[in-house]
């Protein structure tokens, strides 16, 4: 029986799962900018897991199946993630990055399969990797054991969550603050380095405060390190103020930060609905 979102943020320990989470994305960013980059918003973290999704679909004997320019525009179009130009940028600049590429052997122009390089594929295994470790730390399972066993399953099982993550307001959308953080450019990774600072205090105990310690923060430092303009970052930090969501404990953009008790509820139940629909499509592939 897979585990759902009530049980996960009912569990204490879930916060420093998730919070792991958080900073193994940033390590990815700052190994590999262009690479971590595909996961910096929602829309492009939607927009790469339903190409990844496309791609896994591709089915030798069926000539329609697999990641198509035209295809994946529709999809996206569909579920309302990006606009048609946003969408066929977006497939530009993985070839641009040699992220995908086209499928060796294919004549005909006006089709053309594309298939993932080794890079990102490595990294959503890696993504599955981290989900379904902190779902057997919850139960002791052993899903990622299973997982790194069977090769076949990332093909299996990507497209499965991809499915859900797609349709599952829970996990496209929380409060406010957080939409305005997840749906901004770079406003993902933001959130990340929010989380991933976050100072639980002793037994966790300052998780229930109404203003949680998130380490020392400059708006400065967080432009360079994600090649964006520090005018962004602080029109994001100011809204996210205004709404009483994140605050200084001195001069604003240098000095010690918090979020609110609420900004961090409502990354919780994203990230609790995340993990129990991984679990739900785990369950579901695997039958287990």
């Amino acid at each position: 029986m897979s585990i759902d979102s009530a049980s996960l943020l009912a569990d204490p320990h879930f916060f420093f799962s998730f919070r792991h989470g958080a900073r193994v994305l940033l390590a990815i960013y700052d190994e590999n900018p262009a690479l971590g980059g595909l996961f910096s918003s929602q829309q492009r973290w939607l927009m790469s897991h339903a190409a990844f999704a496309l791609a896994c679909s591709h089915d030798p004997e069926e000539p329609a199946s697999g990641l198509y320019a035209a295809r994946f525009i529709s999809v996206v179009q569909e579920h309302a993630v990006a606009s048609k130009n946003t969408a066929a940028d977006f497939i530009q600049e993985l070839l641009e990055h040699g992220f995908i590429h086209v499928a060796p052997g294919q004549e005909d122009r006006r089709r053309k399969p594309l298939i993932p390089s080794d890079l990102p594929s490595q990294a959503m295994s890696q993504w599955l990797e981290l989900h379904l470790g902190c779902l057997d730390s919850f139960d002791g399972g052993r899903r990622a054991e299973t997982y790194a066993a069977d090769p076949s399953l990332l093909s299996r099982l990507q497209p499965c969550i991809a499915q859900r993550i797609l349709t599952d307001n829970a996990v496209r959308y929380q409060g406010p603050t957080f939409n305005l953080f997840t749906w901004a450019n770079f406003g993902g990774l933001l959130m990340d380095l929010l989380i991933g600072a976050v100072d639980p205090g002793e037994h966790g105990a300052g998780l229930q405060a109404e203003r949680i310690a998130a380490g020392t923060l400059s708006i400065n430092e967080v432009a360079r390190r994600f090649s964006i303009s520090r005018t962004h970052v602080m029109r994001l930090f100011n809204k996210a103020a205004e709404a009483g969501d994140i605050g200084w404990s001195g001069r604003r953009g240098e000095s010690a930060v918090w979020i609110s008790h609420r900004l961090l509820q409502d990354y919780s139940r994203y990230q609790a609905a995340k993990h129990a629909l991984v679990d739900a499509a785990f369950a579901e592939v695997t039958g287990g």
